[in-house]
């Protein structure tokens, strides 16, 4: 019995194909989320390299016609030097988010213990739920600063979730439109 796929889409093998990439990324992505990542950000500063070169290369063809090509000199030799820069020290952005996230959920974690005594003092009975969230966000943002492979671990472990869940719609959609 041959059963045809009728769909309002006659692309819906783009949608198909775009779903099993995604699924095979994200389990690439959790055979080993922290290597994973670091390669996905060397491949990011490849990436910014090439759009660097790119940026030069327009800005100076379009020198003879356009007053404002240097911005785009200037922004081209910026990527191609971040590009450069990332390649080199791939985890630097783990690093950077890393830090990043810590700062903020310290923050976040500390605001929200403040907020809590607030409530207590207002003799709000639900005080103590914003200063268990508060004190859970210190301690999280603490470990992340202590330990940063622990949060390259969970970004990675959500992030391929993320792939694997866009990669499934995706093929849901491909012979749902």
């Amino acid at each position: 019995m041959n059963t045809i796929v009728k769909t309002k889409n006659p692309n819906w093998w783009v949608s198909l194909i775009k779903g099993v990439i995604l699924i095979i990324f994200g389990v690439w992505l959790l055979k080993s989320p922290v290597e994973n990542l670091t390669k996905l950000s060397f491949a990011f500063g490849v990436l910014t390299l090439i759009g660097g070169l790119f940026e030069i290369g327009l800005a100076f063809r379009s020198s003879k016609t356009n007053e404002s090509w240097n911005r785009g000199l200037t922004s081209g030799i910026i990527d191609l030097l971040l590009g450069a820069f990332l390649m080199a020290n791939p985890s630097f952005i783990l690093l950077l988010i890393t830090i990043l996230v810590s700062i903020w959920l310290i923050f976040r974690g500390i605001l929200s213990v403040r907020y809590a005594l607030i409530l207590k003092n207002n003799q709000n009975e639900n005080w103590i739920l914003g200063l268990i969230f508060g004190v859970l966000l210190i301690v999280i943002g603490v470990i992340f600063v202590w330990h940063p492979v622990a949060f390259g671990i969970t970004l990675g472990i959500w992030a391929a979730l993320a792939f694997i869940s866009l990669g499934v719609f995706r093929i849901l959609f491909a012979f749902k439109v």
